[in-house]
């Protein structure tokens, strides 16, 4: 049996108040910070560090995304979803519950342009702004999506006031550092998880420390790798990799072994690659999201590096 007691909001900078959670004989208070979402733009760690070092830190928020629930477990961060769901791990107590569905009412609603097939639409225009002057066909074809789809997409970005018309119906992206930052939400959120195939581990270990070295052949960096690339600025901890074949070509490639735990990651491309042969990363636009939306802000910090130097 559990037993909560609540205390209000106190004068610590850091906490909005405290609860007692108690299972038997054991009794733990938690100092408490309450959020009404955590996706990967409003993350708390980044805000306060030091309050989620502690143990006896618990976060509460009316939702939170599945993504972000793994990685606030994978962090050892304390957090209890209003469905129910919850990751409460601290001396003498272990509570996990992920089964609870969230109500319709708990999520934000959204249209087509922000699941899958919208989400690569957006991408295709990021990154080649042209692609509003072409045929729709054009666009399908970029973007890997039906035909069908392109007519309804446009007219959702016009409407939300992403998509400006100019003289002799040419149309222009507006607030794109506002939609850069919902893509890269909605591609962390619906699309990704889809396309990730499995984690790894190098056979060599020593390619953790040596992976510039490798001259990539079925596959693109991205991530943190796609960072430290791009900006010479990050040391990669993980090692993300989009797919261009199959992934049995990137394991004998790279020499990985599967390791649930393991700090490689292979995804599948998503989208038709225009660039170079000599490219060895993701565009910009795709290392940005993977960084931006991570809750290490050594990888945002890095992020918005990415947005000055490639995007802005």
């Amino acid at each position: 049996m559990c037993d909560l007691s609540i205390r209000a909001k106190d004068n610590h900078a850091e906490r909005d108040g405290t609860i007692a959670l108690t299972f038997g004989e054991t009794t733990v208070e938690f100092y408490v910070e309450i959020k009404n979402e955590v996706r990967g733009n409003t993350i708390p760690v980044v805000q306060t560090p030091n309050f989620y070092r502690r143990r006896d830190t618990l976060l509460i928020c009316g939702y939170i995304t599945k993504p972000m629930k793994d990685e606030l477990r994978h962090r050892q961060i304390n957090y209890l979803e209003l469905a129910g769901n919850c990751y409460i791990q601290t001396e003498g107590i272990y509570i996990y519950i992920n089964d609870q569905q969230v109500t319709e009412t708990r999520t934000a609603p959204q249209g087509k342009l922000w699941k899958t097939a919208g989400i690569k639409f957006l991408f295709a225009l990021l990154n080649d702004p042209e692609l509003l002057r072409q045929p729709y066909r054009t666009v399908a074809d970029r973007a890997d999506i039906a035909l069908g789809n392109v007519g309804a997409l446009m007219d959702e970005m016009g409407r939300e006031g992403y998509l400006k018309e100019g003289l002799n119906k040419t149309a222009f992206i507006e607030r794109r550092e506002e939609l850069f930052g919902r893509w890269a939400e909605a591609y962390r959120n619906i699309l990704r998880p889809k396309i990730t195939a499995g984690t790894y581990r190098f056979v060599d270990k020593s390619l953790t420390d040596h992976w510039k070295e490798l001259q990539p052949k079925t596959f693109l960096w991205g991530g943190e790798n796609a960072g430290a690339l791009l900006t010479d600025y990050l040391r990669p901890e993980k090692f993300t990799i989009y797919a261009i074949n199959f992934r049995q070509e990137v394991m004998k490639e790279l020499k990985l072994l599967p390791d649930p735990e393991g700090p490689v990651e292979i995804l599948h491309q998503f989208w038709k690659d225009i660039q170079e042969e000599t490219q060895v990363t993701v565009p910009p636009l795709l290392a940005y999201a993977d960084l931006a939306t991570s809750l290490d802000s050594r990888n945002r910090e890095t992020a918005e590096r990415l947005k000055k130097q490639y995007l802005d």
